[in-house]
């Protein structure tokens, strides 16, 4: 079961930490909560710049990583597109596509019991782990006549 964050759990606690909510930010903010895929910010503003013609991508950029600062989106990779965004608060893993540049949720018992290793530790205070599993998705094996299986 995913759950993504919601705009109001955003906002508040952007407002908490003393981050002004301005249109534009929060254009970015309903983008994000609506937790479709894992947008990377070049998507982000494609996106809101349909609603808000004036955005700037540097607004967008800054707004991401204030999110991610405050644990509120997780970043996931990185594409050719940039890095990807995740708004899904449950523990889960990824699958990153090569190709296509995707990423892919999935659940794994066995990962999640994978201890955060002392060297971790030994650089600061981890909050837990997500693997990313890199490859070539099944659409993209398919596209490259590479077989399904």
């Amino acid at each position: 079961m995913h759950r993504h964050i919601s705009l109001e759990e955003i906002v508040e606690r952007l407002r908490e930490e003393g981050v002004r909510i301005t249109h534009q930010r929060l254009e970015i903010l309903r983008e994000i909560a609506r937790g479709e895929g894992h947008p990377s910010v070049s998507e982000v503003f494609q996106e809101v710049r349909e609603r808000v013609p004036t955005i700037s991508l540097d607004t967008v950029y800054r707004t991401l990583r204030k999110l991610s600062a405050l644990d509120l989106v997780h970043p996931v990779g990185y594409s050719s597109e940039g890095i990807r965004f995740d708004a899904d608060r449950t523990p889960h893993h990824h699958f990153l596509c090569s190709v296509c540049g995707k990423a892919y949720d999935f659940t794994c018992d066995e990962l999640d019991r994978i201890p955060v290793p002392e060297a971790a530790y030994r650089i600061g205070q981890a909050s837990g782990a997500r693997i990313e599993v890199r490859g070539i998705c099944r659409k993209c094996m398919g596209k490259e006549g590479k077989g399904n299986d």
